[in-house]
C-alpha cells in the first residue's frame, strides 16, 4: 500500500475540505478470493451483482463495493458492520449507518478495467472518473458517437500526438461532473464541457475539478468537488 498527495488541477486561493482517493487493482485477485467477499454485500447489492453475466463487470462491481466499505472505515474510524450499503434502482449506492445522526460521508466510484476508484469525504459532495489509458484506440469514431459536435471540433483540432490524452481529459471531465451532479441532486443534462483548458469557466462558480495524476499506474483521471479542496490523498492497494 502506497499513500501520497495529489496536486489540485488549478491554484484555488483557500484551503477547503479534504478528499481521500483510494485506488484497487484487483488483477492479482483469484476467483476464491472473490467469493470470499461476496458475503460483505448487502442483500440489495448481492441482488444486482447476480444480474452481470460478464466476468470483468461482476468483479469490478464487488471489488468496487469492498473498496468502498474500506474508504467510508478508515475515514469514519466506524467498524464496515455498523454501515451498509443499499441498492436502489435507477439510483447510486447509498450509505445507511446504523447510528442515524452520524453525518454519511459523500463519495464516488469508478472502475477501468482491472482498476477500481473511490473517493470519499466527509463534508465535500464528490464525482470521480478514472479511465486506462489506451493510445491505440479509434478515438475519432469514439467522439463521434459520444461527444457533442463542439467537444469534437475542439478534439479534432488536437495534434495527433496529443489526441489520446485529450480525449481522455474530455472524457473523463464529463463523466466526473455527471457523477457529481447526480450525487447532489441535479439534472446531469446541463453538464456542459469544452475541453480541458476551460474546464474551471465551463463547470461553474461553485464546481471545482481537480486532475488526478495517475500517469504512472497508466491511467487517467478528474475529481469534480462542490466544495475546494486543500488535498486529495491517494491511497494504492495493489
Amino acid at each position: 500500500m502506497s499513500t501520497e498527495n495529489i496536486p489540485r488541477l488549478s491554484n484555488h486561493e483557500h484551503l477547503g475540505a479534504a478528499a481521500v482517493l483510494w485506488l484497487l487493482n484487483g488483477k492479482n485477485l483469484q476467483e476464491t478470493d472473490l467469493q470470499s467477499l461476496i458475503g460483505r454485500l448487502s442483500p440489495s447489492e448481492a441482488q444486482r451483482f447476480a444480474h452481470f453475466t460478464r466476468t470483468m463487470r461482476r468483479r469490478q462491481f464487488l471489488l468496487g463495493r469492498v473498496l468502498l466499505r474500506l474508504a467510508v472505515a478508515a475515514i469514519t474510524a466506524m467498524a464496515s458492520d455498523e454501515f451498509s450499503v443499499v441498492e436502489k434502482c435507477g439510483e447510486g449506492p447509498q450509505l445507511v449507518f446504523s447510528d442515524r445522526s452520524y453525518p454519511v460521508p459523500k463519495f464516488s466510484l469508478s472502475h477501468s478495467g482491472d482498476w477500481n476508484a473511490c473517493v470519499v469525504s466527509i463534508t465535500a459532495a464528490l464525482g470521480i472518473d478514472i479511465e486506462l489509458n489506451r493510445p491505440n484506440r479509434d478515438f475519432d469514431d469514439m467522439c463521434a458517437v459520444a461527444f457533442e459536435s463542439r467537444d469534437r471540433v475542439w478534439l479534432w483540432s488536437q495534434p495527433r500526438s496529443e489526441r489520446s490524452a485529450a480525449f481522455y481529459s474530455v472524457w473523463c471531465m464529463k463523466e466526473a461532473l455527471y457523477k457529481l451532479q447526480c450525487n447532489l441532486g441535479l439534472n446531469p443534462d446541463d453538464a456542459r464541457l469544452l475541453g480541458n483548458e476551460t474546464a474551471d469557466d465551463s463547470s461553474g462558480p461553485d464546481i471545482y475539478p481537480y486532475k488526478l495524476l495517475l500517469e504512472d499506474l497508466g491511467l487517467m483521471g478528474i475529481v469534480f468537488s462542490n466544495q475546494r479542496l486543500s488535498t486529495i490523498r491517494r491511497i494504492i492497494l495493489t
